[in-house]
């Protein structure tokens, strides 16, 4: 028997990205209104690895300036604070129902934090606009 050795060329098509970690392609339905209060930070769900904190603040930032991020060690969830109101809903509305990175079988869940639970989560490593903070000396 022999064996041939065929060469395939991939070249990205319409829809195909090279990178899985690249900007995903925007949700097919648009954003409904969310029953929390808006919020310069968002909470993101559904994260799949493989992915690096990197590439996720680079996938934010297409978005807007990502002030300061948060994520849990298993890289399944992150808080993501903007530098404001207008750049986290652009976030939310472009992200909420995409799939990142394009490997993985879910779609993500953006959507608006709320500032205690997110104070509580990251252990006070980021403070949301509406937790007054009193230092007692």
């Amino acid at each position: 028997k022999q064996w041939y050795q065929r060469r395939v060329a991939i070249t990205a098509g319409e829809g195909v990205q090279k990178d899985p970690t690249a900007f995903p392609d925007p949700p097919l339905e648009p954003v409904g209104r969310s029953r929390k209060e808006d919020n310069r930070a968002l909470l993101i769900t559904n994260l799949i690895r493989p992915f690096t904190v990197l590439q996720l603040k680079t996938m934010l930032s297409h978005c807007g300036k990502v002030k300061s991020i948060w994520i849990n060690t298993i890289k399944s969830r992150c808080y993501a604070v903007f530098s404001c109101l207008e750049e986290a809903t652009r976030a939310r509305e472009t992200l909420h129902g995409a799939v990142w990175p394009s490997t993985s079988p879910k779609r993500l869940n953006v959507d608006y934090a709320e500032d205690e639970r997110m104070y509580s989560e990251t252990d006070g490593e980021l403070i949301g606009d509406s937790i007054d903070i009193t230092v007692i000396e």
